[in-house]
This record gives C-alpha cells, structure tokens and sequence, in this order.
C-alpha cells in the first residue's frame, strides 16, 4: 500500500475487491491513520452493509456508515461513503464525514447570514432616509407665513393625513407665539383628501391656537371637503372664507 499525492481535501483511498487498500491519500492518512483493510475503519454494523453493497456488480454506491472513534472522537464518526469501481479489480473510495458536512452547511449559513445583515442594513439606512424624506415633506406641507404683523398664512398641501398633522403641530404653535399674530388663515385650495383622523388633529390644533388667542379662518374649502369639516365640528368660532383672495382683502388691506 502506497500514499498518493491527490488533491483531494477528504480521505481518498483506492481498493481492490477485497478491500484491501491499494493507495491512500495525504488527507486520508492525517485524519483516519492508516490501515491496510479499509473495513477496519468502519463499526461492525457498517461493514455489513459495505460488504453487501461495495462490489463490483454495483459500479457506484454512496452509503452512509459510521467510523470508529478516531484522534478526539469518543464516539462513532457517520460519514457518507462514495465508492465507484473503475473496472472489476479496483474501486475509488470517497470519504465525508458529516461533521464536516455540518461545518460547510454551517458556514454557508454564516455567509448567508452575514449577508442577510448587511441587506438589512442598507434597507434600514434606506427606511431612515425615506422616513427623514417624509418628515421634511411633512413640514412643508404647513408652512407658517407671516402677511402682515397680525396676520399668518398656513397654506396646507396634499392630503390631511394623521402623521403629516402630528409633524406640523409643533411648529404651528410655536410659530403662532411669535410676534403679534392674532389671526391665521388656514389655505385649503391645495388639500387632496380630508382623512378622518388627520382631520381630528387638524381640528386640535386649531382649537389650540384658537385658546391661545389666536382667530381662525378656514380658506378654499371645496364642496366635497365641506361635509367632512362639518362631521368633524370644527370649533364653533373658526370663519370660512370661499377664496384666499377675499382672505387678503379682508386681512392683509392696509
């Protein structure tokens, strides 16, 4: 019995139909030793199933067997055994144990997983910036301007949602203490839908500013909008104005 210089990475052995073990390879040596009968690596159990099927009338077989305790194992070692006979005489003998086949299947999972968390990664630093993108959009869906030293234009656009209400809120009121504002017109000509709950917390905020001594006035309501601010029941002393024109006119004339 010789050892060959094969590139195999796993125990690699030639055997005649006998198993007697012709050449070995350097990995076989370095993980199993060495043997001269190849069923001396297995348990009893395993060598009645080799002899049953490794034979030359089954040119290729992959059976699973167990190997004897070897180096540190103190137990049985399965393993996958790949046999194919070249000719009547010889067989090539593969051995994986499935310790090894763990750790590929291991590391495979790590590599995927590692990928899995930079993925997850990018798609929140890409969340972060949609949500940073929404929530500048938001404030200057309510911009606070000022039209004269009492009088403030809050020029809504898009829809009333209940998110885009809750990003203004803060602003609006602070805004609204700034200097001598004691009236605002709030601008609809630009809403798209009046949501039932972004109207809830528009209508809050109005009834605030309207307890913090400012008059409200709702401008460029569209018929289909009326409905919806009268289910809600602004507050009693907000004014309706039809045109941002007419608002001017009556605010902002000197």
């Amino acid at each position: 019995m010789k050892r060959v210089e094969r590139s195999f990475p796993l125990p690699h052995f030639t055997i005649n139909k006998n198993f007697m073990i012709q050449t070995h390879s350097e990995e076989s040596e370095k993980k199993l030793g060495v043997r001269e009968h190849l069923l001396d690596f297995f348990d009893e159990e395993s060598v009645v199933k080799i002899r049953k099927w490794v034979t030359p009338e089954v040119q290729k077989v992959t059976l699973e067997a167990h190997l004897k305790p070897y180096g540190e194992k103190n137990a049985p070692v399965p393993c996958d055994l790949h046999v194919k006979w070249d000719n009547d005489l010889h067989a090539e003998v593969l051995i994986l144990t499935k310790d090894e086949q763990m750790e590929k299947v291991t590391k495979t999972m790590d590599q995927l997983r590692s990928r899995l968390n930079d993925t997850n990664f990018q798609l929140l630093e890409e969340k972060e910036k949609l949500e940073e993108a929404i929530q500048h959009a938001n404030h200057l869906s309510a911009p606070f301007i000022s039209l004269t030293s009492n009088t403030a234009l809050v020029p809504l656009f898009g829809d009333i949602t209940e998110e885009k209400m809750y990003t203004v809120e803060s602003q609006l009121l602070h805004s609204s203490q700034q200097g001598d504002i004691d009236q605002i017109l709030f601008d609809f000509t630009a809403v798209g839908t009046l949501e039932r709950e972004g109207a809830q917390v528009l209508k809050n905020i109005m009834t605030s500013l309207n307890y913090m001594g400012s008059h409200i006035s709702i401008v460029g309501v569209r018929p289909e909008q009326v409905k919806n601010i009268q289910a809600m029941q602004f507050p009693p002393q907000i004014q309706y104005i039809n045109t941002l024109q007419q608002a001017i006119k009556k605010y902002c004339s000197e």
